[in-house]
């Protein structure tokens, strides 16, 4: 098999961040639906539960997707790992590189300016206030989630000798939905 010339090198490598950012963006408006879905139950407060350790899960396995899951960086060298810390806290993301629990989530979702309340409070309407919480809820998790994808992506490109992440064909996106 011939070697790769640096062009068809870089060329693979960006198709690889295309295909990438593609399955990520494909898994959030699948896990947006999912969470729109939960909204629409008529009892409050389950859904940010449910949709809390859907989020969760589902901001995990972006970073994973992009090498940046606390996993993968504990394996780079200490001076590197230093430089994306740092990289992080610059960006602001309160979830690349840290074990994603519902309180981060929460967490984040306050740092960029969303709101929960409206979107409980639209479930005491009748049957049109829970297509708008439900409507708020996938929309909210979207945003979160492609500010995530975004974040991370910066992360790459300020630090490109991070290691390769795993290509997308390998990556498994469970939804958590099995038992």
């Amino acid at each position: 098999m011939p070697a790769l010339h640096t062009d068809q090198k870089a060329d693979l490598e960006t198709r690889r961040d295309v295909d990438r950012r593609r399955a990520c963006k494909r898994l959030v408006r699948m896990q947006a639906l999912k969470a729109a879905g939960v909204s629409a139950l008529p009892v409050a407060g389950v859904d940010l539960f449910i949709n809390g350790r859907l989020l969760a899960r589902t901001l995990a396995q972006i970073n994973t997707a992009y090498g940046l899951s606390p996993q993968q960086i504990a394996q780079l060298p200490a001076p590197m790992r230093s430089r994306l810390e740092h990289r992080v806290r610059e960006i602001g993301s309160y979830l690349i590189g840290r074990v994603v629990t519902q309180a981060a989530v929460f967490s984040a979702a306050k740092a960029i300016g969303l709101r929960l309340g409206a979107q409980q409070a639209a479930k005491l309407a009748p049957v049109a206030g829970l297509a708008v919480s439900a409507a708020l809820s996938g929309w909210l998790f979207k945003r979160l989630c492609d500010r995530h994808i975004e974040q991370c992506e910066q992360v790459r490109e300020a630090i490109p000798e991070l290691p390769a992440p795993p290509p997308v064909a390998r990556l498994t996106f469970d939804t958590g939905t099995s038992t």
